[in-house]
């Protein structure tokens, strides 16, 4: 069955309260990894755009978006957690190329990958202050929150991963009719991992409470063939996995962006 998948970039800002904790100033490090060699072009008008982070062998990797997007990718953090930017970082797209140097970690990847290792966000976020003369800093803020629970329903719908190196991956799949029927699957996935792809559908903070270690397959089919809802269809596939959503208020990690401009010629 071809699947369409539900854009996790798509999202309204959500209302927070004042900081409740001082903010923390990114300071770089001076011995943070960067690409060997990286190309940023804007794309040709009319033209197709490739959206997202694309890793290759060899540590090569492909990134396009907006530079809140790219934001998104460098700094692990979702649409509703960037606050700050001029009005083109939310329009303008970049496409960007690179390649790490010969004595990376990131040389030795040997498949693609369609998440960042821990070492390409740094050098993701090595390029943004680089090349782009990003600047941001971290506040911490109280604001509408989920919390995942384990219920009282069995967990046996969690079944040990069948590939322990894969990449993690958790979706609702979204037809392109718009109905979202309650078809899920998760891949190597975490709790920690879940509570985040949640989040992005939900465009609300998931908050991982459900003391589950280790990581775990799941596959659930269709349960409401007519759903529309994303926010249902979330509610139905975590309650058929045997946890519990809870709505509350909780502290939200959010990145100020302090100064960002166009890029720096190639």
């Amino acid at each position: 069955m071809r699947r369409y998948f539900l854009s996790i970039l798509l999202a309204s800002l959500l209302g927070f309260a004042q900081p409740t904790t001082p903010s923390q100033t990114l300071t770089p490090s001076p011995n943070q990894p960067t690409f060997e060699v990286a190309t940023i072009r804007k794309p040709t008008p009319g033209a197709d755009r490739d959206a997202g982070f694309y890793g290759k062998p060899g540590g090569r990797v492909f990134v396009g978006g907006t530079i809140r997007m790219l934001t998104m990718i460098a700094f692990d953090v979702r649409y509703d957690q960037i606050s700050g930017e001029r009005d083109w970082t939310a329009s303008q797209w970049f496409e960007i190329n690179a390649i790490p140097p010969d004595t990376s970690a990131s040389r030795n990847i040997r498949v693609a990958n369609a998440e960042p290792t821990p070492e390409q966000r740094l050098m993701l976020q090595r390029l943004l202050r680089d090349r782009f003369g990003f600047k941001s800093h971290f506040e911490t803020k109280e604001g509408d929150v989920y919390t995942l629970t384990s219920g009282s329903k069995s967990l046996d719908r969690l079944k040990p991963p069948k590939d322990a190196i894969a990449d993690p991956r958790v979706i609702v799949v979204m037809q392109q009719s718009g109905i979202v029927d309650g078809e899920a699957e998760g891949t190597n996935t975490t709790a920690d991992y879940l509570a985040e792809r949640l989040a992005r559908y939900l465009k609300v903070p998931v908050l991982n409470e459900t003391a589950i270690t280790g990581s775990f397959d799941f596959e659930l089919s269709a349960d409401n063939p007519n759903n529309s809802d994303i926010v249902s269809a979330v509610h139905s596939v975590v309650d058929r996995l045997g946890l519990k959503l809870k709505r509350g208020r909780g502290p939200i990690k959010t990145l100020v962006i302090d100064h960002v401009q166009q890029p720096s010629e190639n």
